[in-house]
C-alpha cells in the first residue's frame, strides 16, 4: 500500500510539474514587475504579495481548465478579456476592504467572505458563472493572505488594479504556455491531472447530488459550509484572539477549499491543520534569522511558496503549509512575528481548522459513500456508450476524454477510503467496499478509455463483463 502511494505521488508530482514551473515564474515575474513600478509607494509589500496569490491562482486555474474533458466553459479570448476587466475591478474593491480590516478586522474579514461563498454558491447556474466565481475571488483570497500592518500602508486603491493587471498578464502568459505543452505531451501519454484546488474546478467542486432525499444543491451547501465556517471563525477569533483573527479566517478557508464528501472533509481538512501548523512552526523560527525590513525574508517566503505551489500536486497540505508559512514570514518581515507569538497562532490554526471540519460534517453534509456511488453509475453510462456505441459516430470519439475524466472523478475519492481500510485492517465493511469499489471502477475506465480509440472485439467482451461486475458491487453497495 505505501508503494503504491508513493508511486501515486511521483505520478502526480510528474503531471503537475509543468504548471507547477509555470505558476513559480509568473509569481516571480509578477513580483519583480510590481516591484519595480511600485518601488516609490509605502505599500508596495501588500502589492507584491497580492499579485503573487493572483498570478499563482491565474495559473492553477488554467490547470484545472486543461485537465477538464469538456473543455474550458469560456473560449481562450472572452477568458482573458473577463480576467483583464473583472480581476482589476475586484482589485479596486478588495484594496478598499483591506483599509476596513485594518480598521475593523472582523467587519472587514466578513466583508472578504462575502464574494468567497459567492463564488462558491454561483456554481449552481452552470460552468460559466464557476468560471466568473473563481476569478473574482482571486483578489479576495490575497486580501486574506497580506497582514493588516501591510494594508494599512496607505496610497491608492488604483494600484491595487495596476498590481492585478500585471499578475494577470504574467499568470495567463505562462498558464498558456504551460496548457501548451501539456496538451502536445498529452499526444504522446496518458497524464494525471490533480483536481484539489483552493478554489476547485465546476466539474469537480460540485459533485452531483447522489440521493433524491437532499434538494439542497451541493455547492449550496458548501456555500453554507463556508459562509458558516467564516462566521464562527470571525467571531471566536475576534472574542479569543483578535490580534491574530487572520489566522482563524485563513485556515478556515484554506481547510474548506474543494472537498467532496464528509469522508473527505475529515481526511483533507486534517492534513491540512497539519500542514498548516507545520508551515508556521517552521517558518516562524526561521523568521527568527531575520531582522525586520530583511529582504532577504521575501526571498524566503517565495522558496516556501515555489516549493508548495509544486509539491501541492501531490497532496493540498503542502500548499496549505506554504500558505500559512509565507504569512509567517510577512509578519516576521513586518516586524510582527517572532517565537513568544508561535502558540497563540497555532491555537488560532487549530481552532479555525477544527471550526471548517465540523461544518462540513455537521450541516446539510454529503456522505462521502453517496459521492462515490454516484460518480461510478455515471462511469458506467459513459461504458455502455463505448461498448454498445456507433464508433462511426462524430461523438464517440468525444467518449475518451468523457471516460478519462470520469475515472479522475472517482479516483479523487480514493484517498480517504484507502486509508481507512488501511488503518482498519479492512474490519470496516462498508469502507473496505467502498474503497474496493473505486479500485475496480478506476481500472475499469481506463480500460474503456483505451478501448475507445483501440477498438477489439476480444477487449470489448472483457470490459463488458467488468462492467457487469462492478455494476452489481455497485448494487451491493447501495444496501448499505
Amino acid at each position: 500500500m505505501l508503494s503504491k502511494l508513493g508511486r501515486l505521488s511521483l505520478v502526480r508530482l510528474r503531471g503537475g510539474a509543468r504548471f507547477a514551473v509555470a505558476s513559480v515564474i509568473a509569481a516571480l515575474l509578477s513580483f519583480w514587475t510590481i516591484a519595480y513600478f511600485a518601488r516609490h509607494q509605502p505599500l508596495v509589500v501588500q502589492l507584491c504579495i497580492s499579485g503573487v496569490i493572483i498570478a499563482l491562482s491565474i495559473v492553477r486555474s488554467d490547470e484545472r481548465q486543461a485537465g477538464a474533458a469538456g473543455g474550458a466553459p469560456l473560449p481562450t479570448w472572452v477568458s482573458w478579456v473577463a480576467r483583464f476587466v473583472l480581476i482589476p475591478l475586484v482589485a479596486l474593491l478588495g484594496s478598499a476592504i483591506g483599509r476596513v480590516v485594518h480598521a475593523h478586522a472582523a467587519l472587514g474579514f466578513a466583508l472578504i467572505a462575502v464574494p468567497l461563498v459567492a463564488a462558491i454558491w454561483v456554481r449552481r447556474f452552470g460552468p460559466v458563472w464557476a468560471r466568473l466565481g473563481s476569478l473574482w475571488s482571486f483578489p479576495f483570497v490575497a486580501s486574506l493572505v497580506t497582514p493588516a500592518a501591510a494594508l494599512a500602508a496607505g496610497a491608492g486603491v488604483w494600484w491595487g488594479a495596476l498590481a492585478a493587471v500585471i499578475a494577470v498578464a504574467w499568470g495567463s502568459v505562462l498558464g498558456w504556455l504551460a496548457g501548451s505543452a501539456a496538451a502536445a505531451g498529452r499526444l504522446g501519454e496518458a497524464e494525471w491531472r490533480p483536481r484539489d484546488a483552493s478554489q476547485g474546478s465546476p466539474a469537480a467542486a460540485t459533485p452531483p447530488t447522489a440521493t433524491g432525499e437532499r434538494k439542497l444543491a451541493a455547492s449550496s451547501r458548501m456555500a453554507v459550509h463556508l459562509a458558516l465556517s467564516f462566521a464562527a471563525a470571525i467571531l471566536l477569533g475576534w472574542w479569543l484572539l483578535p490580534d491574530h483573527l487572520g489566522w482563524f479566517v485563513l485556515t478556515a478557508f484554506v481547510v474548506n477549499s474543494g472537498n467532496r464528501g464528509r469522508g473527505d472533509v475529515v481526511y483533507k481538512g486534517i492534513q491540512r491543520l497539519v500542514g498548516a501548523a507545520a508551515g508556521t512552526v517552521v517558518a516562524t523560527l526561521l523568521g527568527t534569522a531575520f531582522a525586520p525590513g530583511d529582504s532577504s525574508a521575501l526571498v524566503a517566503l517565495f522558496v516556501i511558496l515555489g516549493l508548495g505551489a509544486v509539491l501541492r500536486t501531490i497532496s493540498y497540505a503542502w500548499w496549505a503549509a506554504a500558505m500559512t508559512g509565507g504569512l509567517a514570514l510577512l509578519y516576521d518581515f513586518l516586524g510582527q512575528g517572532g517565537t513568544d507569538v508561535l502558540g497563540q497562532r497555532l491555537l488560532a490554526i487549530l481552532l479555525g481548522g477544527l471550526i471548517a471540519i465540523a461544518a462540513s460534517c455537521f450541516v446539510a453534509p454529503v456522505r462521502s459513500i453517496d459521492v462515490v456511488r454516484r460518480r461510478t453509475a455515471d462511469l458506467l453510462g459513459l461504458g455502455r456508450e463505448a461498448l454498445t456505441g456507433d464508433r462511426g459516430a462524430p461523438e464517440y470519439a468525444r467518449l475518451a476524454p468523457q471516460l478519462h475524466e470520469a475515472t479522475a472523478r472517482i479516483e479523487q475519492l480514493a484517498p480517504p477510503f484507502h486509508a481507512l481500510r488501511m488503518v482498519t485492517l479492512g474490519r470496516v465493511g462498508p469502507a473496505r467496499r467502498t474503497a474496493d469499489l473505486i479500485d475496480r471502477a478506476g481500472a475499469l475506465g481506463a480500460g474503456l478509455e483505451s478501448f475507445v480509440t483501440r477498438h477489439s472485439r476480444e477487449r470489448g467482451a472483457q470490459l463488458g463483463a467488468e462492467l457487469r461486475a462492478v455494476r452489481e458491487v455497485l448494487v451491493a453497495l447501495r444496501r448499505d
